[in-house]
């Protein structure tokens, strides 16, 4: 028998196409919906998908016909159409538990700290099992789950792809043959300041190493305004540039760059819990990886360059190339053996054993 995922992105009905969800815009719907049903559909595990319009969704909650049900990330911000969606999970997850079918909630953010968290204790409260993301994240969880919480990593996105790393390196005296590549991709613009927070260090590297920096977010006015600022304020060899997000331009990008550029805020609570996703598509697409040390990233700090300053790591990777190259393929091998599709998809089904039996 399936399983089914509630989403609030979901269309209206019931369907079993997990395409809708694999190629979502947004990052939690991939992760955490569409590709870990596709690997689920490769181990003999069905699924079907619904959004939260209650009585559809009810009416497919029969034992006979779902072994579980997954609550999957609620990102609707909070106000009226929350506040409806929030009866809807309760009341769904209420029913579901009525019948016998397990309740599991996914989670991907620290909740807790946000102005929903009232809801997601109620939420974790009718849980039977619940995933987390990342395992500072299930920490957290456990503060607020009476139900065992497991640690499900978001699989690795997109083509694996021949580790490379061989920058047009400037020397004095002998100018670089192009300027070092550098990419910054992401959802959210709240990550994007963490990069603005590193323009005037990224301009001063220009001075000796000419750099061309690729922003690829969704479109946003003030995006787009401070990366003019960079163009009229920084020396002559430093250039930026927005490309539109896509899942294609980012694949595109990642051929196009050197390294992949992932600055955090060490401060940030809500960034402490955060997945490796982002680290894990790049090393995966055979690129290197220079980034804060957030929690989730050192199981990659032999993999990844991992340092409270980039510009210092970017000069290291540029001193040490072979070094680097070497970095990404230990960090393939990683993602290989725990966050490809399939590794990720025997997760998802360990926690449907261990939910089937309790």
């Amino acid at each position: 028998m399936p399983i089914i995922w509630i989403s609030d992105t979901a269309p209206a009905g019931l369907t079993t196409d997990a395409g809708y969800f694999e190629h979502h815009r947004q990052a939690s719907m991939r992760f955490r919906v569409g590709m870990p049903a596709r690997a689920l559909t490769a181990l003999g595990v069905e699924s079907a998908f619904i959004g939260l319009d209650t009585p559809a969704v009810l009416e497919h909650l029969a034992p006979d016909r779902v072994d579980a049900v997954v609550f999957s990330k609620l990102s609707t911000p909070r106000g009226p159409t929350f506040d409806a969606f929030a009866t809807a999970y309760l009341g769904t997850a209420d029913h579901a538990r009525k019948r016998g079918i397990g309740v599991i909630v996914d989670l991907v953010d620290n909740v807790f700290a946000t102005d929903r968290s009232e809801f997601f204790v109620a939420l974790l409260a009718r849980a039977d099992a619940v995933t987390a993301a990342t395992d500072p994240l299930a920490g957290v969880c456990r503060q607020h789950a009476r139900a065992p919480v497991h640690v499900v990593a978001d699989p690795v996105e997109g083509a694996r792809r021949t580790p490379e790393f061989a920058p047009s390196r400037f020397e004095p005296g002998h100018p670089a043959a192009r300027p070092l590549r550098l990419l910054w991709f992401g959802g959210q613009y709240r990550n994007f300041l963490d990069l603005a927070a590193l323009f005037p260090a990224l301009s001063g590297l220009a001075v000796d190493q000419p750099t061309d920096l690729t922003v690829v977010m969704s479109r946003d006015e003030r995006i787009t305004r401070a990366l003019e600022s960079i163009g009229a304020r920084a020396p002559d060899g430093f250039a930026a540039r927005f490309v539109e997000w896509s899942l294609e331009a980012v694949s595109d990008e990642l051929e196009r760059c050197d390294l992949v550029l992932l600055p955090a805020d060490l401060q940030d609570g809500m960034r402490a819990v955060a997945s490796p996703n982002r680290l894990a598509r790049a090393l995966w697409a055979g690129r290197a990886v220079i980034a804060h040390p957030l929690p989730s990233y050192l199981e990659f700090r032999d993999a990844a360059l991992l340092d409270a300053d980039p510009i210092d790591a970017i000069r290291e990777a540029l001193a040490h190339p072979e070094e680097v190259v070497a970095r990404i393929e230990l960090g393939q091998q990683i993602i290989a053996a725990h966050y490809s599709r399939e590794a990720i998809g025997r997760r998802w089904h360990q926690v449907l054993d261990a939910l089937h039996s309790r």
